[in-house]
């Protein structure tokens, strides 16, 4: 049959076996195993988590988030590249996916408009105009990646065995809309009937989470990550008719996306038990992850995981940066690697860079691994017994790379080298001191330090 031909490019299949999950107590420790394969195989005892209760699975604590093309003009063989090389990841032991929203680059070249602020002083008719914008732009992210979810796993499932999908975790993110006033009707474009209708009705959940079953091509959805919107209302009318979905078997587990602690507490507190919360966090932006913030002494209270998108900012903690990025680096400053609770001028954030670059440098010539892999394993190893997890972006192969004479697709021995080694706590504690985690870090004023950009250890 096509699936048995198919299948046949792979080493092997169902590679995540019953006793990677974690013991019972929830304190499995995160493996460090030497001699570990490099390319196939399960990963060792502890690198997954259970989720789920019923049908419940094991889920990878490194995550795969895909990236995919926007308006390519390659059509199906981009799918095709992105099927293969997926099945590379399992064949590795990664079995958690997600798709992403299309990065900032791609949406530029569909000439979307910048994000603006709205000032003060501004008329309500800019103000409304402006938010016109914004959820314009929303919607057309929603619908860049609810088609590349279609056409990815419409490929996938067609080159792959359906016990091999079963045992894989695809997370599929859901948005809760906010509802406009019949004032913003008329610049919305949106119809008032429709504006003023509450998303919280289940109905339109569950027609929601249909129509993610028809793009992933699943009999249940492994995770529905519910994303927090500002400005709406229906955040637990949401989750009441998720969990009454994961009741009935169409979901195995349900998590959120950026819920402020005051909405997560809201949310325990009315039963609504969720697998983890999603947030950004890494070297440069530990608002998150420090633990005696408001939302980590909620997560160490209530036992909930965090999972954790951005681990590498954008880039800056891999050993690809180079010089001539700067542009770039000072723009993931001011984005995935903003820390909203220590705000620095650009000098200091470089200054703050240099010490951890030229620290992670220092750390892989310990251990003998990439900058990357000290960066996830220090995510990783920080709360190693909550069973946080990590969220890391590829493109599949997408840019059909290989095909043009490039490098053959080889992620999977990147993210199995995390596996290899451990932190000593000396290095978890000094990588915590420099990136403001475990105390707050002086740096000096922007007229005291010059940034030495001839500096080649900055870049190694």
């Amino acid at each position: 049959t096509n699936e048995t031909r198919k299948s046949a490019e792979s080493t092997f299949w169902r590679t995540v076996p019953t006793s990677s999950s974690p013991s019972e107590n929830g304190t499995s420790k995160l493996p460090a195993v030497a001699g570990i394969d490099r390319e196939n195989g399960p990963l060792p005892p502890g690198a997954y988590k259970k989720i789920g209760e019923r049908d419940s699975i094991t889920s990878c604590l490194l995550g795969i988030g895909i990236r995919s093309q926007v308006n390519s003009d390659d059509g199906n063989e981009i799918w095709e590249e992105a099927s293969k090389n997926c099945q590379k990841l399992i064949d590795s032991g990664f079995n958690t996916f997600v798709m992403n929203n299309p990065a900032a680059d791609d949406l530029k070249r569909l000439r979307l408009s910048k994000k603006k602020t709205i000032r003060r002083g501004e008329t309500n008719k800019a103000r409304i105009r402006l938010e016109k914008q914004r959820k314009q732009n929303l919607v057309l992210k929603t619908k860049i990646r609810h088609e590349a979810e279609e056409n990815f796993y419409k490929v996938l499932h067609l080159n792959t065995p359906k016990s091999v999908l079963r045992s894989c975790n695809f997370m599929v993110n859901l948005e809760v809309p906010a509802v406009l006033s019949t004032e913003h009707t008329k610049y919305s474009g949106i119809d008032e009937e429709q504006a003023t209708m509450s998303f919280g009705n289940g109905w339109m959940v569950r027609e929601s989470v249909g129509n993610a079953l028809k793009r992933v091509k699943g009999e249940t959805l492994g995770s529905v990550v519910l994303e927090y919107c500002e400005h709406s209302p229906y955040h637990l009318d949401v989750l009441d008719s998720l969990f009454e979905m994961k009741r009935e078997g169409l979901i195995r587990s349900i998590s959120t996306k950026n819920f402020p602690p005051s909405l997560l507490r809201s949310a325990l507190s009315c039963g609504f038990n969720m697998e983890s919360n999603g947030i950004v966090g890494n070297l440069m932006n530990t608002h998150n992850l420090r633990s005696d913030s408001e939302l980590g002494i909620l997560c160490s209270e209530q036992d909930l995981s965090r999972h954790i998108s951005a681990p590498l900012g954008g880039g800056l903690f891999t050993d690809s940066i180079t010089h001539s990025n700067k542009k770039k680096i000072e723009t993931l400053f001011g984005t995935c690697c903003h820390d909203e609770s220590n705000v620095i001028s650009t000098a200091q954030k470089w200054a703050k860079y240099q010490s951890i670059k030229d620290t992670l440098h220092e750390l892989s010539q310990k251990y003998q691994v990439s900058h990357e892999s000290i960066s996830l394993r220090w995510l990783l190893q920080m709360n190693e017994k909550a069973g946080d997890s990590v969220i890391v972006g590829t493109r599949l192969g997408m840019d059909l790379r290989e095909q043009k004479g490039g490098s053959p697709y080889n992620r999977q021995s990147d993210l199995r080298e995390v596996f290899t080694f451990a932190l000593e706590h000396d290095d978890m504690e000094l990588l915590g001191e420099l990136s403001g985690r475990s105390s707050s870090q002086e740096f000096p004023p922007e007229g005291d330090r010059q940034i030495d950009f001839s500096n080649k250890a900055l870049w190694i």
